[in-house]
């Protein structure tokens, strides 16, 4: 059983030196113990207040500042919650913590507070999870997605599939309760159009997690290919610096090296890798295992080779060997300047590639401009068409497998009612997807799950 009647403090803002420092108090005592820290009866105050105070504990004064109080039921928590502000000095926050310790509060678990305002009905669990993601987000993109799903746009999505189900899930219990009588309340048509509707809004949802999930975490896009081929100076290229060592001498990067690029709001995580060879001596065939690992794990490999040195069979050989390892490929004819043949000449000879992999595309790393193609086509890659600008993205793996298990959970209970099975089992099935659906939200949960969602967070929200 959680205890959400004690008092918890932690400091609200980053670790550091900083001209402020936050720290929150909160819990059914937090006016109290906020009192004998600021010499003032906080429950005589109004909620939604700035006051300023000397904050003192037994030695004498720790420091001057504000506090702002937020009585319950109002506040982020729900409970009486007390913010301090102080200066940002490392020793004044640890006294005021060791102060509030003394007066009866305990130091905050990672996420505590955000896990009494989803208990205390301030937040659904998938807006609390967005709370989680606004403080990760990194780009405009992840930022976006985590301001719609903290704003309930996921929730509202489910909670209206919800509602749909649960009518007629009361109607098929209620059929139970007369089985004898041999009675239907569910018309069967109805609740099959119902399904149909349903699972068509559901596979909505299922397919933006592709790109939610990539806004969410990046992109990792690997770079891969024989030595020499400019794997390093496309690396460059794209980053816009020289962060790979570029030389003529075949073989030049013999480890990964990763970087970070941001195009149109998405994240994309660029590893340049060992060229792909027989390998002479014991660091390069490291190298190379490393390079299929990341191929591996990544989301696009771009696959390049030299138009001006490769045979069109070599380079058959070489995208088959990579197909073992990498899922979505993109293959990028390099060296167009040095080759001597334009574009179309180049398509023409490796045209038949197009055929067997996501894009073709032919450049010079040399030249800026190319550099677009490389990003569009990824781009294009990871999103869809499909997504309307104002719809709710599923960012999580929880989120995209419990929307899977209840889109299941519907095709079963379509099945049974056309085969004419008994409302006991219709039942069941509608059930299992609400069940699944109320994961999300938080309406159906266990402790195992609230530990393992909230012990992510950061200690102090």
């Amino acid at each position: 059983m959680r205890v959400l009647d004690d008092t918890i403090v932690a400091r609200a803002t980053a670790a550091g030196a900083g001209a402020i420092a936050i720290i929150r108090l909160c819990g059914d005592d937090a006016l109290a113990i906020g009192s004998g820290l600021c010499g003032k009866k906080l429950a005589d105050l109004a909620s939604h207040t700035v006051h300023f105070a000397r904050f003192k504990d037994s030695k004498g004064i720790i420091d001057e500042g504000v506090f702002i109080l937020f009585k319950a039921p109002s506040g982020y928590t729900g409970q009486d919650t007390v913010e301090f502000n102080v200066h940002g000095s490392e020793y004044i926050v640890e006294r005021m913590i060791r102060a509030l310790c003394a007066l009866g509060a305990r130091p905050a678990d990672p996420g505590e507070f955000t896990l009494r305002a989803f208990l205390n009905g301030k937040l659904d669990l998938a807006q609390a999870e967005g709370v989680a993601d606004m403080i990760a987000s990194d780009s405009e993109a992840s930022h976006s997605a985590a301001i719609k799903q903290l704003k309930g746009g996921v929730s509202a999505e489910i909670f209206q599939l919800r509602g749909e189900l649960v009518h007629f899930a009361s109607l098929l219990e209620l059929e139970l309760d007369f089985s004898e009588e041999d009675v239907e309340f569910a018309d069967r048509s109805q609740l099959l159009g119902l399904l149909n509707n349903t699972q068509t809004l559901l596979q909505k949802l299922i397919n933006t997690f592709k790109y939610g999930n990539a806004i969410k975490s990046g992109v990792q896009v690997v770079l891969a290919g024989r030595p020499n081929a400019g794997k390093s100076t496309l690396f460059n290229l794209l980053l816009g610096d020289d962060r790979a060592i570029v030389s003529d001498i075949a073989g030049t990067t013999r480890d990964s090296i990763e970087d970070f690029l941001v195009v149109n709001g998405l994240k994309l995580r660029l590893t340049d890798t060992a060229g792909l060879h027989e390998a002479t001596d014991t660091i390069e065939k490291l190298g190379i295992e490393r390079t299929y690992k990341h191929m591996s794990v990544g989301a696009v490999t771009l696959f390049v080779f030299d138009i001006s040195d490769a045979s069109s069979e070599a380079v058959s050989d070489d995208l088959l060997h990579i197909k073992a390892f990498a899922d979505q490929i993109i293959v990028v004819g390099n060296k167009l300047d040095k080759s001597g043949i334009s574009e179309e000449q180049a398509e023409e000879k490796f045209g038949y590639l197009r055929s067997s992999v996501r894009d073709l595309l032919f450049i010079s790393s040399k030249n800026p401009e190319d550099s677009v193609k490389i990003t569009d086509s990824i781009f294009k890659l990871v999103s869809t068409d499909e997504i309307a600008p104002d719809q709710s993205l599923i960012t999580s793996v929880r989120h995209y497998d419990a929307l899977m298990k209840s889109s299941e959970a519907i095709e079963k209970t379509k099945s049974a009612i056309i085969d004419g099975v008994s409302g006991e089992l219709l039942a069941f099935e509608i059930r299992s997807a609400l069940n699944a659906l109320g994961e999300i939200t938080g309406e159906v949960t266990t402790d195992d799950l609230l530990d393992n969602i909230f012990s992510k967070f950061c200690i102090g929200k």
